[in-house]
């Protein structure tokens, strides 16, 4: 088959490669930093021989234009699997297997083969932005299926650092960029968000794109324990002796569910004592965190409450719309129109009548260093003109990140 082929041919070829599973599938060492010595492998997926979907970016950059996503990631899947299985790889997390996770929320990869011991699943932080909660539904679901998690390409999208304990990825896998590149105030960033993570979860941390002595001496200073490129090898087709591996030593146990509570409120109060407080105290405190959010660029992540679609005033449409114009991620919920321009990078969350999150101002500010929530509930709804409430103001991290997973999990998929 030939590489020059005409857009139709490639379709067509696409779509074979789809309905025949032409998957094939490679091995990428990953190993120890210090000692050079192989302990996993990632499984990497490629179309057929020489056509131009030998490349997977070209592969998967067809699937998404034909809406194909989940049924590549399916085909990938299986040939990983089922490859795996035939080289032998028995060590537990001596294997890493990637995986888009709206492929999670599909019956048919539950019922796939499974690798042939505990595997570390792969997900990328472009799902961060895309479907957040689509992808910590998908997260729990493999996590129940026994897998650990790594997170891909750390760094690529700032906002992921201040996600980061949302997501409790077993392994953080930097970026390649942050390692071949000269260092930077970003770089300098992500080095400290990532260690302080790693310090407090266990988290281990893999570098890629690792091609030079020189890289892999900056992936050490960055805090890489392990990594993974052309350095240590080339991918290969069938690794030796995989069932020696040593696997990934992960010193921290997997983490555990997030409890669901219904609202930041439900979240905070069994634990704070809420004070009284009037809805003009509320306003000047949301402000302050979304100064201190902003004043933190596109790192943070800002998720509010309105109650109403009249509390979302135009003057609080102003900041907001600069909010989202300098954040990684800031999101409203609210009952009707919140009037936002077009081309607005605000997500909207729209509360039912019957949601109890319908009584609450809340106000939830993550960013890479920075943790707060203000969360308030309405004392008498049905005298809202008086506007009392009661509240909770905090800056601890786990508090601030199971209320804001409240908020995240009712946010719909970006269109």
């Amino acid at each position: 088959m030939s590489t020059s082929l005409t857009e139709h041919g490639s379709e067509a070829l696409f779509q074979q490669i789809l309905a025949e599973r032409l998957i094939s599938t490679r091995f990428q060492s990953i190993v120890e930093l210090d000692s050079g010595t192989v302990v996993a492998y990632e499984a990497l997926s490629r179309g057929p021989a020489d056509t131009v979907f030998h490349n997977p970016a070209a592969l998967f950059d067809r699937a998404h234009a034909l809406g194909r996503v989940t049924d590549l990631d399916l085909a990938c899947w299986v040939s990983s699997v089922r490859t795996a299985t035939e080289q032998g790889f028995t060590a537990p997390h001596s294997l890493f297997v990637n995986v888009e996770p709206g492929s999670l929320h599909r019956a048919d990869l539950g019922d796939a083969p499974h690798p042939p011991a505990p595997a570390v699943l792969e997900v990328t932080e472009r799902a961060l932005m895309n479907d957040p909660a689509g992808l910590f539904y998908a997260i729990g679901r493999a996590r129940a299926l026994g897998y650990r998690i790594a997170l891909d390409d750390l760094g690529a999208d700032p906002a992921s650092l201040a996600l980061l304990p949302l997501l409790q990825p077993d392994v953080i896998k930097l970026d390649m960029a942050l390692i071949r590149e000269r260092p930077d105030q970003d770089a300098a960033r992500v080095m400290s968000a990532v260690a302080a993570h790693a310090e407090r979860t266990g988290a281990v941390v893999l570098a890629e794109g690792i091609e030079t002595e020189e890289h892999r001496v900056t992936a050490l200073a960055l805090g890489a324990t392990y990594g993974q490129g052309w350095l240590f090898g080339r991918p290969v087709p069938e690794p030796a002796k995989p069932a020696t591996l040593a696997g990934i030593r992960f010193s921290a146990e997997p983490a555990a569910p997030q409890q669901a509570a219904r609202t930041p409120f439900e979240v905070v109060a069994p634990v704070r004592t809420p004070r009284p407080s009037d809805r003009e105290l509320l306003v000047q405190m949301s402000i302050f965190l979304e100064s201190r959010a902003r004043a933190s660029g596109d790192s943070a992540v800002v998720l509010s409450t309105f109650q109403q679609h009249t509390n979302f005033t135009p003057a609080t449409r102003a900041r907001y719309e600069a909010l989202g114009a300098d954040a990684g991620l800031v999101a409203v919920h609210l009952a009707g129109d919140p009037q936002l321009a077009a081309a607005s990078r605000i997500r909207v969350g729209q509360i039912d009548p019957a949601d109890p999150l319908l009584a609450e101002w809340d106000i939830v500010v993550l960013t890479a260093d920075f943790a707060a929530v203000l969360a308030a509930r309405e004392l008498d709804p049905t005298q809202h003109a008086q506007g009392s409430y009661e509240f909770v103001l905090t800056h601890d991290r786990d508090l601030a990140t199971a209320a804001a997973l409240t908020l995240i999990n009712r946010l719909p998929a970006a269109s």
